[in-house]
């Protein structure tokens, strides 16, 4: 069995719901592991903590956001990873898998300006870094919705309203988490109805099933075997 050390980072309208979001979601890629027999699992290793020092202003079309750059968030999961490796000896976990609520942002090295991603992979010394952030999957109702939820007249129906938004969120967010796992281990995209075929809208990536394509998942399947495969045990 292979461990994948899982976290994540960010703030949201409410604390409660954003640890929903990700548990159900840790939860659920758990449970696709297990019912189709891959012998991978996320490991919950705490809430990732950065100083909020490291936050930058960036001012974009949409107005100014406030984002960790991946240079610094990278470093501090290399070092969580590395943590966690000496406290757990007698697992296998080369890898770290964080989500957060902020944009990914790089300075570009040739331009003054910051890029932005939706994930990113970086290996370290063989260390396997993945990050994913949840803000391209979150239903633009949904902080709308939080906020009306606050105020003292929310409107009927706004509890199931908001309901309905955070199981959409999830669901997107799921197959966000499988795509990058299979980049994780080496899948490329591919054009089947299938996570790791990358969406020209949300409205196309609403319509993916949760999982691989025949193809793709027995790619998935054997490379994670093949990570754990120790020859000493031979």
């Amino acid at each position: 069995m292979e461990f994948i050390a899982f976290t994540y980072v960010g703030n949201f309208i409410s604390e409660g719901l954003i640890k929903e979001v990700v548990f159900d979601v840790f939860d659920e890629a758990n449970r696709f592991f297990d019912e189709n027999d891959v012998p991978l699992r996320f490991l919950y290793v705490g809430k990732l903590r950065l100083e909020p020092g490291y936050l930058i202003d960036i001012y974009t079309q949409e107005g100014k956001i406030r984002a960790y750059p991946l240079e610094a968030l990278v470093d501090v999961l290399h070092a969580k990873l590395l943590h966690e490796i000496e406290e757990r000896p007698d697992i296998k976990m080369d890898k770290i898998f964080a989500l957060t609520t902020f944009p990914l942002v790089s300075r570009n090295p040739y331009f003054d300006f910051y890029e932005r991603f939706l994930g990113i992979h970086e290996t370290r010394l063989g260390l396997r870094i993945m990050v994913l952030s949840m803000k391209p999957f979150e239903p633009p109702e949904l902080s709308v919705l939080l906020r009306e939820l606050a105020g003292e007249n929310p409107a009927n129906g706004s509890k199931e309203r908001l309901r309905a938004s955070l199981e959409l969120f999830k669901a997107r967010l799921l197959k966000g988490v499988l795509h990058e796992i299979g980049h994780g281990f080496g899948l490329e995209h591919c054009n089947n109805d299938c996570v790791m075929n990358s969406p020209s809208s949300i409205e196309e990536w609403d319509s993916r099933l949760p999982g691989y394509c025949d193809s793709c998942f027995i790619r998935l399947k054997r490379a994670v075997e093949w990570s754990g495969f120790d020859p000493q045990q031979e």
